[in-house]
């Protein structure tokens, strides 16, 4: 993936994109502009936003001057000084540079990546870095040549990660921090609860606000760490069980001598039909079986034929009763 607009922004040669801009803007305006001028111009323009917003910038602050000057008394034509028209279009530029920072700074940093419920996107970075999301999951990338950092907002996802000692991947999600250690793992963050699990390799789980590696707890093969507002808990969890987890990476989702709440709670994050329970002892039945993430209907079959339940639609879901 590349670089996003705002990492232009960033750097101290940002002003190296607006002096760029400016060239454009005067050939383009007062000079000889031929057809391959503007195939080289158009391939500027694609190599990075930050080249747009920098560009298209300039003209709309140009076109503002000209309504200004077109209110004042006309003047005798003069033939205009090259550097007269420099010197304007590093003032245009400036005025751009400060427009474009405030724009930056009032929006979200990175590049960002949402599924809808029941969706499933895959993402690969420029250093070859995988991320998958699952269902209802949104999430910011900021990937520059100093830095590889996830917001992850809600949801679910997986990290296939290349590591990097010097740029090591960090994960944000609210207070806490996963920073990549050469692994894969998966996070989901629900309402009250964030999951780490360590599919492979290791990572550091700590509090953002803490100095990077400081009071941070190592996570390794097998680790699962939960955490919520009252507390946290560290368990192994043996490899077919993580590998369970996963199983909605193939659309399928994998219950063993799970119960049947739970079973039907999982099943509602893929669907906008929902499985109800109508009595809650029910709920504590347990369940095994592979199904399909998006087919709630497969569900009610599945408590219909092996648990002897009944199951009908309802008010647009389904409800499971006895």
């Amino acid at each position: 993936m590349s670089e996003t607009w705002e990492d232009d922004l960033d750097v101290p040669g940002a002003t190296g994109v607006e002096s760029r801009a400016a060239d454009w803007f005067q050939r383009r305006h007062f000079e000889t502009w031929s057809e391959v001028d503007q195939v080289h111009f158009d391939a500027w323009l694609a190599e990075s936003p930050a080249h747009e917003i920098a560009y298209w910038r300039l003209e709309g602050t140009w076109a503002r001057t000209k309504k200004l000057v077109a209110l004042r008394p006309p003047k005798t034509p003069e033939r205009r000084s090259p550097i007269l028209i420099r010197i304007a279009a590093a003032g245009i530029a400036a005025i751009a540079i400060a427009s474009g920072y405030w724009i930056y700074q009032s929006q979200p940093r990175g590049i960002a990546y949402a599924t809808s419920v029941g969706g499933h996107e895959a993402i690969v970075l420029a250093d070859g870095s995988r991320i998958e999301l699952n269902t209802d999951t949104a999430m910011r990338v900021s990937y520059t040549s100093s830095e590889r950092t996830i917001w992850l907002e809600k949801g679910e996802a997986y990290f296939e990660v290349v590591h990097d000692t010097i740029r090591p991947l960090v994960v944000l999600v609210g207070d806490r921090r996963v920073t990549d250690l050469g692994t894969k793992f998966i996070v989901r963050q629900d309402s009250a609860r964030l999951e780490v699990a360590v599919v492979e390799g290791r990572v550091s789980f700590d509090e953002a606000t803490h100095q990077q590696g400081t009071h941070a707890l190592l996570l390794s093969q097998g680790d699962d760490v939960v955490a919520t507002s009252t507390g946290m808990s560290v368990t192994r969890k043996p490899p077919h069980e993580i590998s369970n987890e996963l199983g909605w990476r193939r659309g399928v989702l994998i219950f063993d001598d799970t119960p049947l709440a739970e079973a039907a709670s999982e099943i509602n994050r893929y669907n906008v039909r929902k499985i109800v329970i109508a009595d809650p002892h029910l709920g504590q039945i347990s369940v095994t079986g592979t199904l399909s993430a998006n087919d709630p209907d497969q569900f009610m079959r599945m408590t219909r034929y092996l648990l002897a339940l009944h199951g009908e639609r309802a008010e647009g879901n389904i409800q499971i009763s006895r």
